[in-house]
């Protein structure tokens, strides 16, 4: 073989031999793109590999609330019965509230008298069925008689009084009333003398008093009276009623004369409460 022919078979070796090294060598990017190898794990072994890592969602922006609808007040019943006489609050009044006014004159004589009455009266039911009240009254007359006699009589006066109604049924009930009272009256007798004395006698109250020209006296009273009514509803907030009453004096005087009085009798009412 000559130098020259030695020479061309020594290079073809040795490229043969660099592309089989670089047959051999993989490129990084072939690295790469292979999975790693599983790890070796002991026979029976459950474990397994990490999950692969999830991106965290996007959260959306959080939505306002809609505010709640206004909702129409529901329509309920009212459970309460309906009031009726004797509730808390309520206040009564009786045949006791009364006013009058009024002149009175005869074709005949030349007599003729005044009166005047104010009785403003009522109760009020401070709890069920138990009441407090109070009578409060004026009464004031004036009689002129002929031969120019003349009497005058006025009189002021309160009582205060408690009760207990008692309900017999739907429509009827029982109102019995304790009251303690007191009043004065002021009497004034003008009788003509003709230029003597005259000497007369007035009756008050049951007892006969001797009266002059111009004589002034005075009664005062203190009485105590039970009444005891039976009331009939008849409509709502109005009433009729009729029951025995009483009543006795524990003072009782006209000017310096006494003279208990005493009283056992039947009364009707009629009355509103509200």
């Amino acid at each position: 073989m000559t130098r020259t022919g030695a020479c061309l078979v020594v290079a073809v070796a040795i490229s043969c031999g660099g592309v089989a090294a670089a047959a051999d060598e993989s490129s990084p990017a072939q690295e790469a793109a292979e999975p790693a190898a599983e790890p070796e794990r002991a026979p029976g072994s459950t474990t397994l590999g990490a999950p692969a890592e999830t991106p965290a969602p996007v959260l959306a922006p959080a939505r306002p609330e809609p505010a709640p609808l206004a909702q129409e007040p529901a329509v309920t019943k009212d459970l309460a019965s309906d009031p009726r006489f004797g509730d808390p609050g309520q206040i009564a009044l009786n045949g006791a509230l009364s006013a009058s006014i009024g002149h009175l004159g005869y074709d005949a004589t030349d007599n003729t008298s005044t009166t005047i009455n104010v009785e403003p009266a009522f109760d009020y039911f401070s709890s069920r069925n138990f009441s407090e009240g109070v009578t409060a009254f004026f009464r004031y007359g004036n009689s002129q008689f002929a031969g120019d006699r003349a009497t005058t009589t006025t009189t002021i006066g309160a009582t205060a009084r408690i009760g207990r109604n008692i309900w017999l049924g739907g429509a009827a009930s029982f109102w019995p009333k304790l009251a303690v009272g007191v009043w004065r009256t002021w009497y004034h007798y003008t009788v003509p003398t003709f230029g003597g004395t005259v000497t007369t006698t007035a009756n008050i109250d049951g007892l006969s008093v001797q009266i002059g020209p111009s004589s002034k006296l005075t009664e005062n009273a203190l009485f105590a009276e039970i009444q005891a009514p039976f009331l009939f509803h008849l409509a709502r907030h109005f009433y009729v009623g009729f029951g025995p009453d009483a009543y006795i004096d524990l003072i009782h005087s006209v000017d310096s004369a006494k003279n208990l009085r005493r009283f056992v009798g039947a009364s009707s009412t009629l009355g509103g409460w509200f």
